[in-house]
């Protein structure tokens, strides 16, 4: 059995909406990898479409199709006032009918830009709450959730960034994709790089490394949190969906497969990095490709200076995956 149909098979009776437009396309950077001496290419999950695509969309695909199975009258979630997931969340909820309810960090500014613009267009109902302190911020999330309740509603809530067992399967599925295309293509990747920051992401596609016996290395470049804890993030949310799937695993075969780089960190989450700043600038001139300051600029700092240093051997076929996120650029 191909490595792909390993994935699919574990996966293929969880209930799924189909908002993303999949696959997303695999595409060669040729200016890119001859600058950097690489055979670079580009999974670019900001083409998923909805609601100006990006890696979330995937989550919610499998996070919407429990909420409206369990009967739930709308969503509540949280995050930064600039929060792609917010965005999508947003958007993905009024799609489907249910309403929205979000909790962001920060004052209310005077006009709205970039992803609190389409939040608003999208219709979601917003409090604005003066504090990036987590347990702030959970705390208004828990009143909020009480009050809706009270009213008769039932919210679903959705963890910031979907970053759970359910929203993880969307990247079990991705890595199932890229699977597809080197069993289509002949393109075997040796290493996938990305930004790691809520985690769900990484924690799918390890997931999905783990089912299928793929043998190269995924490296997450943390964008929000230093290397430790960004491990144990991505191990337990990797933990998390294998056990919804029912599939059995050894827990030290998971941390063996866990990567996490916390060198192009910077200041910490949305400290864009004079490397960041270049790395968007040479995807935009060199490929066409724009990239955010707080998520993909990161990852692809990573990536350049990963190619500057040798770590990349001759002839090794490295998959950047563009998470999406560019609505930043409009802030």
């Amino acid at each position: 059995m191909k490595k792909s149909e390993l994935i699919n098979k574990c996966i293929k009776d969880i209930p799924v909406l189909a908002m993303s437009l999949l696959p997303t396309p695999v595409q060669r950077l040729n200016n890119m990898g001859a600058r950097l001496g690489t055979d670079l290419y580009c999974k670019r999950d900001d083409l998923t479409a909805f609601a100006f695509g990006g890696n979330k969309t995937r989550k919610l695909d499998y996070l919407l199709s429990d909420a409206i199975a369990s009967g739930y009258d709308s969503l509540i979630s949280f995050g930064a006032l600039q929060s792609n997931w917010c965005r999508m969340t947003s958007t993905a909820g009024r799609v489907n009918g249910l309403d929205v309810f979000l909790v962001l960090a920060g004052t209310e500014p005077d006009k709205y830009t970039a992803n609190l613009m389409l939040d608003k267009m999208a219709g979601a109902n917003i409090t604005f709450i003066d504090s990036t302190d987590r347990e702030d911020i959970l705390e208004e999330v828990n009143r909020k959730t009480l009050k809706l309740k009270e009213l008769g509603r039932r919210p679903y809530y959705m963890p910031v960034g979907g970053s759970v067992a359910r929203g993880s399967l969307g990247y079990i599925r991705a890595m199932a994709e890229i699977l597809e295309y080197s069993e289509a293509s002949g393109n075997d990747f040796a290493d996938i790089i990305l930004a790691s920051g809520s985690a769900g992401t990484q924690a799918g596609l390890i997931a999905g490394q783990l089912i299928s016996g793929w043998g190269g290395r995924i490296t997450g470049m943390a964008v929000s949190r230093d290397k430790a804890a960004q491990q144990q993030r991505v191990f337990q949310i990797a933990k998390d969906s294998l056990d919804l799937i029912d599939y059995g695993y050894d827990e030290e075969s998971v941390r063996s497969l866990i990567h996490i780089d916390d060198d192009y960190l910077g200041g910490g989450y949305r400290m864009i990095t004079p490397d960041c700043r270049s790395a968007i600038d040479d995807f935009a001139h060199y490929e066409g490709i724009f990239l955010d300051g707080v998520y993909t600029g990161k990852a692809a700092a990573g990536l350049i200076d990963y190619a500057g240093r040798g770590l990349f051997p001759e002839g090794r076929k490295v998959l950047f995956i563009h998470t999406g996120g560019n609505i930043q650029l409009f802030e």
